[in-house]
C-alpha cells in the first residue's frame, strides 16, 4: 500500500512541479526568442537605413561598395536603374538568386502593393518590408522599394537571411528542452526520496497502530477468557462458596480490562494532541512526598526500603498537571518495587540543576540491559522477565512518557549507583 502511495505521490509531485517549470519555462523562451527576433529587426531595419542612405545620396554605384555592404552583413542586393539591372548584378547572377528575387519582387507586387517597375516615382524613398520564405523554404526579411535619383529612380530589392536567428532560436529551443528534461528527471528523483522520508513517518504510525491493536487486543483476550469461563462456571455450581470465588475472579479481571482501557484511552487522546491537561501551580516537595507516603505502607509489605532524599532550599513551584504528574511517579515507583527484592532499596530523590527540577528514582532491582533502555518506552513492550506479571501491560511507562512530552519534559533511564536502575524525570522550571 505504502510502496503505491510513494510511487503515486513522486508521480504527482513530479507533474505539478515539472508543469510549473514548463509553464516558466515556455514564458521564458517566449520573451528570449522575440527579444532575440526584436534585435535582429533592429539590426536589418539599420543596414537598410546605410543602404537606403547611400543609394540616394551616390551618384554612382560602385561595385566595391556593393561588395563590402553584402559581405558585411547577411544582405543581398538587386538594383535596378531605371528598370534595367546593374551590370554588377548581371556578373553575380545565378539561377538560385534570381529565382528568389522574383519570389520577393511578386510578393511585393502580389501582397503589398509595390510594383518597382511600374511605380509612381516620387520625391522621397518608397519602400515596403516584409518576412517571406522562399520556394526552398529558407526564411528572408525583405525590403522592396524605389529611390529616386535626379529625374531617373533606382528599384532595389534587400533580402536579409533569418538563417543565423532561426539557428539561435533553434539553438536556444533545444537547450531549453534538454534543461526542462534534466530538471524533469531530477525532479523525479527528489520527489521519490522527499516523498519517501514523508510516508517513512506515516508506515511507522501504520505499523505502530497495528502492533498496538494486535496488542491490545491479546491482553484483553485472557480477561475477557476468564470472564466467560467464570460465567460458564457459575452455571454449572449451586454452591455459594464457589460462586464467590468466581464473582471475585471476574471482578479481579474486570478492574484489569478497565484499567487498560482507560491506559489505552489516554494513549489515544494523545496521538491525537487532545492529551487533557490542568495546569497549576504545585511545589515539587510536596509532590514527591505525596508519593511517597502513598507507596510506603507497600514498601514495608514487601521488607524493601523506601527512602526520599529532598534538597535543603526550598524549590520553586513547578507548573504543571498535579495528577497527571503524580501517575507518572506512580508507574516509575509501583515498577520500583515491584521488581526490587525483598530486602533491597528505594530511593527518591529531587534537585534542581538551572531551569529544570530532576526527580530521580533508584532502587537494587535486576536492572535494565542498555539495549532495551530505548524499547522499554515503547507500547506493551515488557522485558522477559516482566512477561508473567498480570499486574503490568507494558504501557505505563509509555503513558508516563507522552505525560511528559504534554508538560515539554522527559524522562530517561540510567544505570544505578546502587547497582538497579534510575529513572530520571525531567521538568522545565519556570520562575
Amino acid at each position: 500500500m505504502f510502496h503505491k502511495l510513494h510511487l503515486h505521490l513522486t508521480v504527482f509531485c513530479t507533474m505539478v512541479t515539472g508543469g510549473i517549470f514548463i509553464l516558466l519555462a515556455a514564458v521564458c523562451l517566449f520573451y528570449a526568442q522575440k527579444s532575440i527576433k526584436g534585435n535582429d529587426d533592429s539590426a536589418f531595419l539599420r543596414q537598410l537605413s546605410a543602404v537606403l542612405v547611400q543609394l540616394q545620396e551616390q551618384d554612382a554605384v560602385s561595385h566595391q561598395w556593393l561588395n563590402q555592404m553584402q559581405e558585411q552583413g547577411q544582405m543581398t542586393l538587386f538594383l535596378y536603374d531605371n528598370n534595367a539591372p546593374l551590370f554588377y548584378q548581371d556578373y553575380h547572377s545565378s539561377r538560385e538568386s534570381d529565382a528568389l528575387r522574383e519570389e520577393a519582387v511578386r510578393e511585393a507586387k502580389n501582397n503589398h502593393q509595390m510594383d518597382i517597375f511600374h511605380a509612381d516615382v516620387q520625391q522621397v524613398i518608397s519602400h515596403v518590408e516584409f518576412d517571406f520564405s522562399s520556394a526552398s523554404r529558407e526564411d528572408y526579411a525583405a525590403s522592396v522599394g524605389v529611390v529616386p535619383r535626379k529625374g531617373k529612380h533606382m528599384g532595389f530589392v534587400i533580402l536579409y537571411s533569418l538563417e543565423k536567428r532561426q539557428k539561435e532560436m533553434n539553438r536556444l529551443r533545444f537547450i531549453v528542452c534538454l534543461a526542462g528534461l534534466a530538471a524533469i528527471v531530477m525532479l523525479f528523483i527528489f520527489s521519490w526520496f522527499f516523498t519517501k522520508r514523508m510516508i517513512v513517518p506515516l508506515e511507522h504510525s501504520r505499523k505502530r497502530q497495528v502492533q498496538f491493536i494486535a496488542s491490545a487486543s491479546h491482553e484483553l483476550r485472557a480477561p475477557l477468557s476468564v470472564v466467560r469461563a467464570g460465567l460458564e462456571s457459575l452455571k454449572k455450581t449451586d454452591s455459594l462458596e464457589e460462586q464467590a470465588h468466581f464473582i471475585a475472579y471476574m471482578e479481579e479481571e474486570n478492574s484489569r480490562m478497565q484499567n487498560l482501557v482507560s491506559d489505552m484511552l489516554l494513549l489515544a487522546n494523545a496521538d491525537a494532541d487532545h492529551l487533557p491537561l490542568h495546569m497549576e501551580n504545585c511545589q515539587p516537595e510536596e509532590l514527591l512526598l505525596n508519593i511517597y507516603e502513598k507507596f510506603e505502607s507497600i514498601a514495608r509489605k514487601k521488607k524493601i526500603s523506601l527512602s526520599i532524599s529532598l534538597p535543603e532550599e526550598i524549590m520553586p513551584d513547578c507548573r504543571c498537571d498535579r495528577e497527571k504528574i503524580l501517575q507518572v511517579f506512580s508507574v516509575l515507583l509501583d515498577n520500583a518495587l515491584s521488581y526490587t527484592p525483598s530486602g533491597g532499596k528505594v530511593c527518591l530523590s529531587l534537585s534542581a540543576e538551572k531551569n529544570t527540577l530532576r526527580f530521580s528514582f533508584s532502587d537494587t532491582g535486576c536492572g535494565i540491559p542498555e539495549k532495551e533502555r530505548e524499547r522499554i518506552f515503547d507500547r506493551f513492550y515488557r522485558s522477559d522477565d516482566a512477561h508473567a506479571d498480570k499486574a503490568h501491560f507494558g504501557l505505563g511507562l509509555c503513558i508516563a512518557k507522552e505525560i511528559l512530552e504534554g508538560h515539554q519534559g522527559n524522562i530517561r533511564v540510567e544505570e544505578s549507583e546502587m547497582g538497579g536502575s534510575c529513572f530520571i524525570v525531567e521538568l522545565p522550571l519556570f520562575i
